[in-house]
């Protein structure tokens, strides 16, 4: 209400005169329009339901007058219903509308509804002002009654329209309809006198048209629809496009058009002395003497000071309004913003001028005819120390170290006295980064934990000033929640507290900031674990599609000119003790328009990397677009990555951790706070839960869970407590638990596997195969794992006899399947059956498998078997190579350390093994498999 009620003031204090075009008119349509007929309908889905579209116009002088003839056939209750009620829009201080007919055509019969007395209701009132916008727009609409399914509508009008601010000449613009939609009788005719100078085009892609005589006039018919538009990649340049569009244009050229408003921003004197304008003015002078600093204050005090409001109407649309009464009034649209700064830059001594731009296709400019429809938007170019300075009096939060920045408008028109051809504003990169992100990350206990984070992202420019409108409307508890989910989206998503936002409209900052726990960066390949760095390069994309032929001329749009700079610090474990990088430490590379330049460096037991992408706005060429993606990959196969040596600290032996590790504690530290939080989510206690679980804590792990559950009784927090509880050897709790999160989700196969897990291992294996083979009978592409886990399940706990006899006949379907060769290996050792036959089939499962982990280890167990220790030895090497965290492995390589004697390591794998999963060694002592 703030915003609206001085509008609606200024509405009920409007003159009350009555515009000559504010009275619908009902007359014949004029003599030199050549009237359609209605095709005869045809049978069949694909007889059209707009059955006439005709456009007629015609340049009368300084007139123009526009003819609009449409018959639709209602062939549905929802085209009915669009169609029951009609309303028309026109400017009335502009010209007139005029209605010709408006019948119903039912079988062999017309229903005149204007002879019988119906009229259009006219209605005085805005209906944007929610959209800043008084356009001076009249609507009128009309109920039409009595229409029915199966009936034609038929509605021809008229609008004309005269602007004494072109100076007699005249502008056109048409959108036509193109295929695949349907036109009975299409129809475009324009006519203007011969003696003109005219202009005009179609600028849809192979659309021609020759122009007749018709009298004293010329004139251009075409049949509509237009062919349908040839498609375009989304990013080619705007003047690559097809446009369904006609044009007419009575501006000799683009420097008559620049000559004809340049009076309009005439700025000389338009600041009175002593007026409070004027005050603002000298204030600024007084400040500084460097033109550069007075532009800028210039221009801060018409963003911050002047709202932005279109004002349309009564020649507002081309006018704008005085400084003085924009500065009154504290409201104006681009056209008095910029004639306000204008004025004051003029007052400040520094040379400046208007220019007119379009906001979208200004790279299209140059191809469309001369005229003012051209463009949509005015902003000022001022001219200080032989540099061009782009100014917008209706973008928000420019500051001086911006002022050099270059607006992605393309080609602009300067408006000058002499006239003035059109200028490309040849962008670059912006001098200081749009947004700036900040991450400080403690990792210094182990590389497998959660990541503590101390993460910040600054804002600057309208974003930022947009940031601090939208805090100013919101709660506390919404507000936190608007940071935490800004933080996430950049940070990556987890549980943040110690919440900030810090605003400053001096500045045009927002700074947004938070201490967090995130999933850890640091991943497993070739043996070792690499730290990624989710940066700007990493999340590039360029691919651009050019596989048809007709495109592959085509070079590629690149986003308007935006900076982006990414800092990270990473406190390393063990004191960063051998840690290395990997890729590239400097980049300085420039990839489908956009500059990317980097360094990286470890020192002191720290990880740091700074990151800036500057979009230059720059387009491709084709000739460099194969050359970039493959510059673009190679670059990011290169992005520095930090590696861990093969010792560094696991969770699992974190109480060997280094003196001075702090990251656990800032883990549990900051779910600490997550958990005090007035309204806690589960989420808290069920990332502390996986902490504790990894790092032996299974007792802690289910408390936590426990509180989970109490928040949010979820399938998969009944699932991890099911596993806890196994781990912590109370089956009863987790059978339960396990058949809770079968019973919220029964399509998870998590539950459905460690259920029957759970039940053979409390000998119910009967039970197990029950629901295992519930499974198999769904079918479909899980079918194959479930027939697995039955086997393997038998196997293990039942009749090992009948689980191989199952397997055979799973392999007469699959032979040489790795996955089947690895389970009768893994069956036939744990069982000590046929354990020579077993050694082959374990082999060929290593040699055929993607992966030969599980294989290598089912292969440790037969050799253990065969009292081959040595030789199991070197296979369970091999897996923990690969899966060091894997419990089995570890229980296993004890157990064959303690066979060979060598018992100080066997109790240390033991141990490791037990603190992964004190449960671990049931099923192998169940089997006569101990240290």
């Amino acid at each position: 209400m703030n915003v609206r009620m001085p509008l609606l003031l200024l509405l009920a204090a409007w003159p009350g005169r009555v515009l000559a075009g504010e009275a619908i008119l009902y007359q014949p349509a004029p003599t030199w329009v050549s009237p359609a007929k209605i095709p005869a309908a045809t049978a069949g889905a694909a007889s059209p339901a707009l059955l006439v579209y005709d456009v007629q116009q015609k340049v009368e002088g300084d007139r123009l007058w526009q003819y609009l003839d449409t018959a639709s056939r209602i062939a549905s209750p929802e085209q009915l219903a669009q169609l029951s009620t009609i309303a028309l829009q026109w400017s009335p201080d502009k010209g007139d509308i005029i209605v010709h007919e408006m019948t119903i055509v039912r079988g062999g019969e017309t229903i005149d509804l204007l002879a019988s007395g119906k009229k259009f209701d006219v209605l005085r009132r805005e209906e944007m002002l929610e959209q800043r916008q008084l356009t001076g727009l009249l609507s009128a609409t009309m109920t039409v009654e009595g229409l029915r399914v199966g009936d034609v509508f038929r509605l021809r009008y008229s609008v004309t329209s005269r602007d004494a601010v072109l100076g007699g000449r005249v502008q056109s613009t048409v959108y036509l309809p193109t295929r695949p939609l349907l036109v009975g009788a299409g129809h475009l005719r324009v006519m203007w006198p011969a003696k003109d100078t005219a202009k005009w085009q179609f600028l849809a892609k192979d659309v021609t048209a020759t122009p007749r005589r018709n009298g004293d006039a010329l004139e251009v018919d075409m049949p509509l629809p237009l062919p349908k538009l040839p498609e375009m990649p989304d990013d080619a340049p705007s003047r690559y496009a097809s446009l369904p569009l006609f044009e007419l244009s009575t501006f000799a050229g683009w420097a008559d058009v620049s000559r004809t408003f340049e009076p309009l921003y005439t700025r000389a004197g338009l600041i009175p002395d002593g007026s409070p304008l004027a005050a603002e003015a000298d204030r600024i002078a007084a400040a500084s003497t460097d033109p550069l600093t007075r532009a800028q204050a210039a221009l801060q005090l018409v963003q911050d000071q002047v709202r932005y409001f279109l004002v349309a109407m009564n020649a507002g649309n081309y006018t704008p309004q005085s400084p003085e009464e924009t500065w009154k009034l504290r409201y104006g649209d681009c056209k008095a913003k910029s004639l306000l700064l204008l004025a004051l830059l003029d007052r400040l001594g520094i040379e400046a001028e208007a220019v007119l731009a379009r906001t979208s296709g200004g790279h299209d400019l140059i191809r469309h005819l001369p005229s003012a429809a051209a463009f949509d938007h005015v902003l000022v170019r001022a001219k200080v120390g032989g540099q061009s300075l782009w100014l917008d009096g209706t973008d928000l939060g420019s500051r001086i170290e911006d002022i050099h920045d270059t607006p992605d408008l393309g080609y602009v028109l300067p408006l000058a006295r002499d006239g003035a051809e059109p200028e490309l504003i040849v962008t670059h990169a912006n001098a200081r980064p749009t947004v700036e992100l900040a991450a400080q990350y403690d990792e210094s206990s182990s590389v497998d934990l959660p990541s503590v984070v101390d993460a910040k992202m600054s804002i600057r420019g309208p974003g930022a000033l947009g940031i601090a409108l939208a805090a100013q409307s919101l709660d506390p508890d919404q507000r936190e929640e608007m940071i935490r989910q800004q933080l996430g989206s950049a940070f990556g998503e987890g549980q943040y507290t110690d919440l900030k936002l810090e605003t400053s409209t001096q500045d045009a900052t927002a700074v947004l900031s938070g201490r967090g726990v995130v999933t850890t960066a640091w991943k497993t390949r070739d043996r070792q674990r690499l730290r990624n760095l989710p940066g700007l390069l990493s999340a590039f994309t360029f691919a651009p599609d050019r596989a048809r032929a007709e495109w592959q001329g085509i070079p590629v749009a690149t986003p308007a000119p935006m900076s982006t700079l990414y800092r990270v610090s990473v406190r390393l474990p063990d004191g960063g003790r051998g840690f290395t990088l990997e890729g590239a430490p400097q980049v300085d590379t420039t990839l489908g328009g956009t500059r990317f330049t980097s360094r990286a460096a470890l020192a002191n037991g720290t990880f740091t990397f700074e990151e800036r992408a500057d979009g230059t706005g720059a387009e491709v060429p084709v000739d460099r677009i194969g050359a970039d993606r493959a510059a673009l990959a190679k670059a990011k196969a290169q992005i520095v990555q930090v590696v861990a040596p093969r010792d560094t600290t696991r969770r699992w032996n974190l109480a060997g951790a280094a003196k001075g590790a702090t990251q656990r504690a800032a883990v549990e530290a900051v779910l600490t706070k997550a958990m005090a939080a007035k309204e806690p989510n589960s989420a808290s206690w069920e990332t502390r839960a996986n902490l504790r679980r990894g790092i032996g804590d299974f007792k802690g792990a289910r408390a936590d869970l426990d509180k989970a559950i109490e928040l949010s009784a979820e399938a998969d927090s009944y699932l991890q407590r099911a596993g806890v509880e196994r781990a912590l050897k109370d089956m009863p709790a987790a059978i339960a638990d396990a058949r809770k999160a079968q019973e919220l989700d029964p399509a998870s196969g998590g539950a459905t596997a460690l259920l029957a897990t759970l039940l053979a291992e409390t000998g119910h294996v009967d039970e197990a195969r029950t629901i295992l083979q519930d499974k198999v009978a769904l079918g479909g592409d899980q079918r194959r794992f479930w027939e697995m886990s039955e086997v393997e399940t038998l196997g293990l706990y039942g009749d090992p006899a009948e689980a191989l006899s199952m397997l055979g006949t799973l392999m007469e379907r699959r032979p040489q399947s790795p996955d089947l060769l690895n389970l009768a290996c893994w069956i036939k050792g744990m069982r000590a059956l046929d354990v020579e036959s077993a050694v082959r089939q374990c082999s060929s499962a290593v040699e055929l498998a993607a992966s030969p982990v599980g294989p290598l280890d089912s292969r440790a167990v037969v050799w253990f078997r065969l009292g081959r220790y040595e030789d199991a030895l070197r296979d369970l090497d091999a897996v923990l190579l690969e899966a060091p965290g894997q419990s089995e492995s570890r229980y296993m390589r004890g157990v064959v350390l303690a066979k060979l004697g060598r018992a100080q390591e066997s109790g240390a794998e033991l141990a490791v093994a037990r603190t992964i999963d004190p449960a671990v060694d049931a099923l192998y002592t169940k089997l006569g498999i101990r240290p």
